[in-house]
Order: C-alpha cells, then sequence, then structure tokens
C-alpha cells in the first residue's frame, strides 16, 4: 500500500484541474471571508470548506497605506485547526490523498500540508510553500505538539 500525499495548490489550478490529482481524494478548500469558493475540475469524495485569512498570530494586517489593522476575528481558530487535523487523520487512516487549496496556493494551504507531512502523508516534490505560522502552530497544538 503507498503512502497517501497531500498537496497544496491555487485556487486557479484547482479550477483549471492542473495539479496532481489521484483517487481516492479529498479536498480542504480555504477562502477568505468574503470569496466564494470555486468549482474544482475534478471530482473529490469528500470537500471540506474553510474561510479564513491569512494572518499570522498578530493579527496585525497592512492595508497598503501603512496603517496595520487588528485582523484576529478572521483569523484560523483553534476548531477549524481541530476539525482540519481530525479529517488528516482520517484520510491518512484511509489511505486517502489530499489537496488543499487555497488563494495562491502556498501560506494558508502551505500550513495545512506542512503539518500534513509531518503526520506521515507523502510530499508531492517541487511543492512552493511559505507556510502559515498560525495554521501550523494551531494544527500542531491539536496533536499535542509544540511550535518554536
Amino acid at each position: 500500500m503507498n503512502t497517501p500525499f497531500i498537496v497544496n495548490v491555487s485556487r486557479q489550478a484547482l479550477k483549471t484541474g492542473n495539479h496532481v490529482y489521484a483517487k481516492p481524494c479529498i479536498l480542504i478548500q480555504i477562502a477568505d471571508p468574503d470569496t466564494e469558493f470555486v468549482k474544482p475540475y475534478h471530482d473529490f469524495l469528500e470537500i471540506h470548506r474553510y474561510q479564513f485569512l491569512d494572518i499570522e498570530a498578530s493579527g496585525l494586517t497592512n492595508n497598503g497605506n501603512g496603517v496595520y489593522e487588528d485582523m484576529r476575528e478572521f483569523a484560523i481558530t483553534q476548531d477549524q485547526a481541530n476539525e482540519i487535523v481530525s479529517i488528516l487523520n482520517i484520510a491518512f487512516n484511509k489511505n486517502t490523498n489530499v489537496v488543499v487549496a487555497c488563494h495562491a496556493g502556498r501560506c494558508r494551504s502551505g500550513g495545512v500540508c506542512e503539518v500534513g507531512t509531518m503526520m506521515g502523508f507523502a510530499e508531492v516534490p517541487n511543492t512552493i510553500r511559505q507556510p502559515n505560522v498560525l495554521v501550523k502552530t494551531l494544527m500542531m497544538k491539536s496533536l499535542g505538539w509544540t511550535y518554536e
């Protein structure tokens, strides 16, 4: 039996199907709170959808004019992180591949995939990630792990 893979992809790649895909496969889709979810090109066993911004632990975001706004209310929550970890545990135990999509396919989805590989999923080669540290930290906390 092969180890299931986990891969982070962009919203555009999800829409066009231009990403690694092999059945059985589930999708974890992450979008901004004010953005609609795209219809994936491929068929997935399950689709799990979450809405939160790509915000780090401080919750401060530059609005483009040099003014920082507190956006913590739009960040990933511990409950969301717990759910995502639960989904990954079930997928891994069922030998199911996982595609994780966010806007650019690097930060929020990258954080989920980083933890997924730590949980035992196979990493897809040549994947670029800039993992969101808050996503990674809350998921690791759910697993009883620490992130320094």
